[in-house]
């Protein structure tokens, strides 16, 4: 019943539009507080999976990948799971900074302080995006959203869980003059319309493309091609980026290739976000060279390479924004695309795919359902409902990657449920574990999973 009261509520016409940033000032200036602003970004969660599905259906599998797509909405959903306090970071510490540190009084109800918003809220989103593509190891903090090889609705949801800890200081920028309820709703809005803007679908828009984000302009700035890196950083306008000279239009006789400059080939989630920390935080500073000299000799050239461009080496040509530095050329050092090349992709088997399509429809229902409880739960509660949706997660990784211990780690996860269920005396929970144990000791007895039972490949 919660269910399909919660698919009515979320699925209305006007969950919609916040996608394409069709809300009125008067639709939400009188709201007093940020706790009082609806959440216009969650409440628009369903229309974006829906939009997903419809896309996936009308779409070949060039398009997009099964396991590609559920790996890009789970990231998605761990990006919820890791909010503060049960809301982004920015908004849970705007009206503190907000109370302490403003220096101007703006009306709160006024139509010219929302459209001042507008405009501040996407110049902080061009500062903020553009300074976690260029400055140093921040870049781990974003990497997540461009690692897949495909572009589609989905990738749109395909977020780092860590992106809210490197950005929100540049949301609070606005706390000088910007009231807390009107900046709340624009940062919903902008983050909801860059939704659309990840598909393949739509072409190029001619005179909009000269003042707002188009899913051609983002497609540049998904590309990994030469020219198209680091380029193109806006939410939901395009003028920063002709303005302070990072705007390139698509070109129509270069092919996008998308995805990171060297691909991660791993569908292991936690792997797949942190994985960047450690490569530009250490492994870049020990790197040497042919002759086994020392690229990054000392303490601080080593410190200095963390905080310069990911594309930064010696003699590299640099130049300061902002308060970080991002290289002059940015086509430096990246290898020319010649043709697009396969993604990775391994195969499943089609009784697995069902299985996997069950669990990941449970997983998406206990997310949305632990996202709207969570500030309720006790500390207990709260965890087993968090550890289970990150083992989840894991789950779906170690089948895609074909990991010998996938089918362990699944009946392992599984047992967790029903102990749940048991203890907390929920027979769903219980049965579906039990069920869902069952289907994955039978596929494994009938082949049917990427390795068998045993957990380690014999010769």
């Amino acid at each position: 019943m919660w269910v399909l009261e919660r698919l009515a509520a979320d699925l209305h016409p006007t969950n919609l539009r916040p996608l394409f940033y069709l809300v009125t000032p008067n639709e939400t200036m009188h709201y007093k507080s940020i706790e009082e602003v609806p959440n216009l970004l969650e409440n628009s969660n369903l229309w974006m999976l829906l939009l997903v599905l419809i896309e996936f259906y009308f779409l070949d599998d060039r398009k997009y990948a099964f396991n590609d797509t559920i790996t890009s909405i789970n990231a998605g959903i761990l990006s919820l799971l890791m909010k503060f306090g049960g809301r982004y970071m920015s908004a849970a510490l705007y009206p503190w900074f907000f109370s302490h540190f403003r220096i101007i009084d703006l009306d709160p109800h006024s139509s010219t302080t929302w459209m001042i918003c507008f405009f501040t809220q996407d110049l902080c989103y061009y500062l903020a995006h553009r300074a976690i593509h260029e400055f140093g190891v921040f870049w781990s903090f974003h990497q997540m959203h461009h690692s897949s090889e495909y572009y589609n609705l989905s990738t749109a949801l395909r977020q780092g869980m860590w992106q809210d800890f490197g950005t929100f200081g540049f949301d609070l920028l606005q706390s000088f003059f910007i009231p807390p309820n009107i900046f709340i709703v624009h940062r919903y809005m902008n983050v909801a319309y860059q939704f659309w803007l990840h598909t393949e679908l739509v072409p190029y828009l001619g005179p909009f493309e000269w003042f707002f984000n188009t899913p051609s302009s983002h497609r540049v700035h998904h590309g990994r091609n030469p020219y198209c890196i680091d380029r193109n950083y806006g939410g939901t306008l395009i003028i920063w980026d002709r303005l302070f000279g990072t705007y390139e239009a698509e070109r129509s006789d270069e092919k996008i290739a998308y995805g990171l400059v060297t691909n991660v080939e791993t569908f292991d989630q936690l792997w797949c976000q942190t994985f960047e920390f450690k490569a530009l935080g250490y492994d870049k500073g020990q790197m040497k060279d042919e002759k086994g000299k020392e690229i990054f000799p000392g303490f601080w050239e080593k410190l200095k390479c963390v905080f310069m461009p990911p594309g930064y080496f010696p003699g590299v040509r640099t130049r300061w924004f902002f308060f970080w530095k991002c290289v002059e050329d940015n086509t430096e050092g990246i290898p020319e695309i010649n043709e697009v090349p396969v993604p990775y992709n391994q195969p499943l088997s089609t009784p697995l795919k069902l299985y996997l399509t069950v669990q990941f429809t449970v997983t998406v229902v206990l997310a949305i359902y632990f996202n709207e409880v969570r500030v309720s739960l006790n500390w207990p509660s709260f965890f087993a409902y968090f550890s289970y949706l990150l083992a989840s997660i894991q789950a779906f990784g170690y089948y895609f990657d074909h990991r010998p211990f996938c089918v362990l780690f699944d009946c392992a996860r599984l047992l967790a449920l029903i102990y749940f269920g048991f203890m907390a005396q929920s027979g769903m929970a219980f049965i579906f574990g039990g069920l869902s144990a069952a289907t994955v000791i039978a596929l494994g007895f009938a082949g049917q999973m990427p390795v068998t039972m045993v957990t380690k490949k014999l010769d």
